[in-house]
């Protein structure tokens, strides 16, 4: 008889929770109904739909994952044995609304690890740890010619040249 592979968060045993996804590319809270140990293979249930939508996948397929994680992620948080990346007082690249990374400062760690941060322009957000990213700091770096034109940051102290990717960026 084979056994099954051990992957993190599922385990392998009649009545487990996972989920599933379908054929319609949906994932779905399930339980494993039968496993086929000469096959390699698994049945599922989704919960809440009726036994005919009962599928096979072979025990390593993409298509499986744990159940836990997902509720976690869908709740913002993080596992429990992650620290915060960012300290207060740290520089950082943060996501604004319009899902671009702008130069923030971390103003604070929250308990559910997101972020205070407070934008270059002085707008403060709470943003979660994974809308957070590090910068690089340039010094000594000519200003590329699209920022050569300061008029537009002149209430702005403009002492450090930062880079996001292949994009110049002074605050």
């Amino acid at each position: 008889m084979k056994t099954p592979p051990d992957r993190s968060g599922i385990t392998f045993e009649v009545g487990a929770q996972l989920e599933a996804r379908d054929r319609h590319k949906k994932w779905y809270a399930a339980t494993i109904e039968k496993i086929d140990y000469d096959k390699e293979r698994l049945q599922v249930h989704y919960r809440q739909w009726s036994r005919r939508h009962n599928e096979w996948f072979h025990w390593t397929s993409p298509y499986l994952r744990p159940l836990e994680r997902v509720s976690l992620r869908r709740q913002g948080l993080n596992p429990a044995c992650s620290a915060p990346m960012f300290v207060s007082g740290q520089k950082v690249l943060a996501c604004w609304t319009d899902c671009r990374f702008y130069p923030a400062k971390i103003l604070r760690v929250n308990k559910d690890d997101s972020y205070t941060v407070r934008f270059y322009d002085g707008v403060v957000l709470t943003v979660k740890p994974t809308k957070v990213k590090p910068f690089q700091e340039v010094r000594n770096t000519p200003i590329g010619p699209h920022l050569t034109d300061r008029t537009n940051h002149s209430s702005f102290d403009l002492d450090c040249l930062f880079v996001c990717g292949d994009t110049e960026v002074q605050i």
